[in-house]
């Protein structure tokens, strides 16, 4: 049976009691161990700590920015600096009272919120990435134990994204997506409360609350399931699909070619382009070549063409983004777009 929260504040506020003098280091460490391993998802994440950080695995420092003054000489700023402390690359700049989240620690408090709920994370998988030398995380997880069937009869694994930077792009957020088993596609969630848990960057993230909000996700998936089956009932030409990819990607030449002519001919809009849009061909050729045959001419079959996209797309050569960060923006432009559409 589950020991409560409040038998661990008990349990812990007697340990803090304790002295040192009267208290045996064997027997202090059977207690910690009795405290630490009472969650059912312990044994599955110490699993995940025992593979480290991948490229998340250094350590941060911060220093004032300074600036020379010719009647003063050299004056602290109100910003400091947060940088790698194996490389000295800069992270961000941030007010003083900023404080900066390890990547590490944002990924322990991750899998301690996790292992701390009620999900079950029999068969849990998680990959690591950073970007922008690390002032960005993504972490992603995959719970095969909570798994369903799609409209089409694929099978989706609850997911959850957690994201964490220093360069002011996102604060430390966990949110829902779906991982379909076929097409390997992160199906990301629209509409409603995706983010299901959400906190700034500050001394002391709640770890109790977060594991407490998380199973959020749950009711989350159900309602996309919901989603999803309507989108299976709401039919889409060829070109309706073009029009929709286009208003996703905000593609102006696009759109105005087919505002000026009234053409219904996604062949032809393309050809009259000033110059190709390799993110709109992708998924237009997926919508024509792989989802409508597969899903029919539907919405259900055009969601998936785009987190196809987001997903699995090539990226262009960037000396900035890693393909990490590429996914996560490709991501939002779907949730935003379906979000929208969904209203």
């Amino acid at each position: 049976m589950m020991i409560t929260m409040n038998a661990i504040a008990v349990a812990t506020q007697q340990a803090t009691a304790m002295t040192v003098d009267n208290v045996q280091p064997a027997q202090e460490k059977i207690n910690m161990n009795a405290i630490v391993n009472m969650y059912k998802n312990t044994s599955d994440m110490s699993a995940l700590r025992n593979e480290g950080y991948g490229s998340a695995d250094f350590e941060i420092d911060e220093k004032t920015l300074v600036y020379f003054s010719s009647h003063h000489g050299h004056l602290d700023s109100s910003k400091k600096v947060i940088y790698r402390a194996d490389t000295g690359t800069e992270l961000g700049v941030h007010g003083l009272d900023y404080h900066a989240v390890p990547p590490k620690k944002m990924i322990d408090t991750t899998r301690a919120i996790i292992e701390r709920s009620n999900l079950d994370t029999t068969g849990i998988e998680e990959t690591i990435r950073t970007s922008h030398d690390g002032s960005r995380t993504f972490v992603q997880y995959r719970l095969p134990a909570h798994s369903y069937k799609t409209p089409d009869g694929d099978t989706a694994s609850l997911g959850l994204l957690a994201v964490s930077s220093f360069d002011g792009t996102w604060p430390f957020m966990i949110s829902a997506a779906a991982v379909q088993a076929a097409c390997t596609n992160l199906q990301v969630f629209v509409g409603g409360e995706v983010a299901v848990f959400k906190s700034k960057h500050t001394k002391n993230l709640n770890i109790e609350i977060g594991s407490r909000v998380i199973v959020k996700a749950l009711d989350v998936f159900e309602n996309q399931r919901e989603l999803w089956s309507k989108w299976t009932k709401q039919p889409m030409t060829d070109f309706m699909a073009f029009q929709e990819i286009v208003k996703a990607l905000d593609v102006k030449s696009a759109q105005k070619i087919i505002d000026d002519s009234y053409t219904n001919s996604a062949t032809a809009v393309m050809e009259a382009m000033p110059r190709r849009n390799s993110d709109l061909e992708y998924i237009y050729n997926k919508w024509l070549s792989t989802y409508k045959k597969r899903l029919g001419l539907n919405r259900w079959a055009f969601y998936n063409a785009m987190t196809d996209w987001s997903t699995h797309a090539p990226q262009r050569k960037s000396k900035t983004h890693s393909m990490a960060s590429v996914r996560s923006q490709r991501q939002d432009k779907v949730a935003t777009y379906f979000t929208k559409m969904a209203a």
